[in-house]
């Protein structure tokens, strides 16, 4: 059984919402919730639910006396709907929470509802994003985010992940080299390897492990047009595809990227690895949001998170949809399975 420590999120968002709807009942993991127990009360009667809660201090299974419980209570005034450097902080303090207990030994993954990255920044942490906080506290330098949605090929699930991510779109092109590239293929591969059944006609090797297959995404449009349009594909992408495919890897592209998540439609791929952030989320969006899961990869234990965002704008009306954090927390359960099998071969 899979231990889940469960950060509530930004608190001025729908987090606690679509936690409160989530969480009770949930039979598979041990957990531990961590956050504030007034907001905790407010997102349930939010959402018209009683979800019980006990002082716990590591993931223990939900009973009928209720989900276990960390409690931190904020000390500073914040607004539901409105973005607060206040909520921000203890977002972060929820989730620095959970990945002292991951990292203790304590939980073997960590889910967090969704952050608002500029009020944590706001805040006075000095990052990127929730990843860089949590490769912080872990100490670990080569880590990613990647994306999970329902296969819609047949398959099960369908990864996608970035080359480049939130960074500015004109500094992209000198991001993108043959080493980011393959690295973020090899990423690819780890966290896809095992996790669920290939799309149709997906490969097995002698052992009965599934082969994810991959694609690669081009840069330019038209995959660059032999260089009129860009000549990225071939210099720099095309021998990252190369060097994965020698070390093992299904791994084939570039493909023009108006047209590699049809082939992944078509139950052709498994994983997509795009150049940059909105290859990415435009496509993913459009097909699978409703259960759109991020999934951080490269730390010692398991990190997911719905896809969306803190939807400020309907935070407090009681209508998010809490589909994408059952997913999150699916998902931490399946990659959790797949480490501990792993572990004991």
């Amino acid at each position: 059984m899979a231990r889940l420590a469960v950060a509530m999120g930004d608190p001025s968002g729908i987090g606690p919402e679509v936690l409160a709807q989530a969480l009770p009942g949930w039979s598979a993991s041990e957990v531990l919730l961590i956050g504030d127990a007034a907001v905790w009360r407010r997102a349930g009667e939010t959402v018209g639910v009683t979800a019980a809660v006990r002082p716990a201090r590591r993931p223990e299974p939900i009973s009928p006396e209720g989900i276990p419980f960390l409690d931190l209570p904020t000390e500073e005034r914040w607004e539901v709907g409105r973005m607060s450097p206040a909520a921000g902080g203890a977002a972060a303090r929820w989730l620095e929470q959970a990945v002292r207990l991951a990292l203790d030994g304590a939980a073997d993954a960590v889910v967090f509802a969704p952050l608002n990255k500029e009020a944590i920044i706001r805040a006075g942490y000095r990052i990127r994003d929730e990843y860089d906080l949590c490769a912080s506290l872990a100490g670990v330098t080569d880590y990613d985010e990647v994306n999970v949605i329902p296969h819609p090929g047949g398959g099960d699930l369908l990864w996608v992940a970035r080359v480049t991510a939130h960074v500015p779109f004109r500094e992209i092109p000198s991001l993108i080299t043959t080493e980011r590239v393959l690295r973020t293929i090899r990423l690819a591969h780890r966290i896809s390897a095992g996790a669920g059944k290939a799309a149709a006609g997906g490969l097995d090797d002698t052992r009965g492990k599934v082969i994810p297959r991959i694609g690669v995404a081009a840069l330019n449009p038209h995959t660059g047009e032999g260089g009129m349009l860009g000549d990225e594909e071939g210099r720099v992408i095309a021998p990252a595809v190369t060097a994965a495919a020698k070390e093992g890897i299904a791994v084939s592209g570039p493909y023009p990227a108006d047209h590699i998540f049809r082939l992944a439609r078509a139950g052709h791929l498994d994983v997509v690895v795009v150049m940059y952030h909105d290859q990415a989320q435009i496509a993913t969006k459009l097909i699978g949001f409703e259960r759109g899961v991020s999934v951080g990869v490269g730390y010692p234990f398991v990190l997911t998170t719905p896809s969306h965002g803190t939807a400020l704008d309907i935070a407090g009306k009681g209508i998010a949809d809490p589909g994408p954090m059952r997913q999150a927390l699916t998902v931490a359960e399946r990659l959790v399975a797949q480490r501990l099998q792993s572990d004991s071969v």
